[in-house]
């Protein structure tokens, strides 16, 4: 198992970065134009107490060692199933493959951290699994590498969504 932690700066208040990940549109628009996935299919909301959850199922674009690719094909896609807690302002989530589902486990946790007055630090803890006789490290590190690059690259997009749309305040 491999376990990693991301901190990104972004141009904006916290309350303002969960504004717009609870946004269907926004998400699917950063995920499919910001990243370059071939399809997001963000489900809606639902609260149960304090706790929301939202699933969406994905479709990414993945740059991987040949061996990993033949092993995923060239279907690949996911199911994010995630909450968010309101008490701790965290999200949780795991990421179940539409292939090798019992063989390969992803997931990860977000906090956001204000950051002066109106930016933030989005904190991403990441952890991947993948128990495959022989190639599950390269498994792990061709997932780890996509993972830190597609959130390196959500924060610049949301950045540069941000600059181009200031908040109304």
């Amino acid at each position: 198992m491999i376990e990693f932690t991301l901190r990104h700066p972004l141009d904006c208040t916290p309350a303002r970065h969960w504004e717009l990940f609870f946004d269907p549109e926004w998400t699917q628009t950063l995920i499919v134009d910001g990243l370059g996935f071939k399809e997001c299919n963000v489900k809606p909301i639902r609260q149960d107490g304090t706790t929301r959850h939202r699933d969406m199922n994905v479709t990414p674009k993945l740059n991987v060692p040949a061996p990993v690719a033949k092993l995923l094909g060239d279907k690949l896609g996911y199911t994010e199933r995630a909450r968010y807690e309101e008490t701790t302002e965290t999200w949780t989530y795991q990421l179940i493959l539409n292939v090798l589902t019992d063989k390969i486990r992803l997931g990860g946790e977000v906090t956001i951290e204000p950051l002066g007055d109106d930016r933030c630090t989005r904190i991403s803890k990441m952890w991947v699994e993948a128990k495959i006789f022989g190639i599950g490290g390269m498994v792990e590190r061709a997932a780890e590498s996509n993972m830190r690059d597609g959130w390196d690259r959500s924060a610049q997009w949301i950045n540069g969504w941000l600059a181009d749309h200031p908040s109304d305040g």
